[in-house]
């Protein structure tokens, strides 16, 4: 306990508690009724857009889909964005694929307007994975606040089945 009589666990506990049951943490995080709120209007409307016009005029999607992707500090670069789903990441030279940060490949890889056209936001992937990844970053900033460490915790989980290299660990 700390001065307050507030109960104080270590960054190893807190984050054992959420990812020991992350089926259970997810769940709570849904429930809060700002991501109830903005993943209904997500899932009601992203199967509306049809083009990347579209999805750019509607902020909420937007910014919606770029938190699910932890890109939410790049949400003022809009031509950096549309340049990244403009050119898809179907060759090596797009502009995604150019980039070291894979999150903007990632965000292709769930909306991409270059591969699918007016059928990009109909599959799975752009609708309930965009959301669970939405759901997933937004576990790991509420984590964050209380705790750094637990979130570089959960951030470090997710991530680690796709490190190729130590030079991914050392460029972030």
């Amino acid at each position: 306990m700390d001065e307050r009589g507030n109960v104080v666990t270590t960054t190893y506990t807190s984050y054992q508690m959420i990812a020991g049951n992350l089926t259970k943490s997810l769940e709570r995080v849904s429930e809060q009724p700002d991501v109830a709120r903005e993943t209904e209007y997500y899932l009601a409307n992203i199967g509306n857009i049809k083009t990347i016009d579209d999805f750019f005029a509607d902020t909420r999607l937007y910014n919606y889909a770029i938190k699910a992707h932890g890109l939410e500090d790049m949400g003022y670069a809009k031509a950096f964005m549309r340049k990244v789903l403009t050119e898809g990441i179907d060759t090596d030279d797009s502009f995604a694929k150019q980039l070291t940060d894979s999150r903007y490949s990632d965000l292709v890889e769930s909306l991409n307007f270059a591969r699918t056209g007016t059928a990009a936001t109909s599959f799975d992937k752009a609708q309930k994975g965009v959301a669970d990844k939405y759901m997933r970053q937004t576990l790991e900033q509420t984590a964050g606040e209380e705790n750094a460490g637990v979130r570089l915790a959960l951030y470090f989980e997710r991530t680690a089945p796709s490190i190729t290299s130590a030079f991914w660990i050392a460029g972030r």
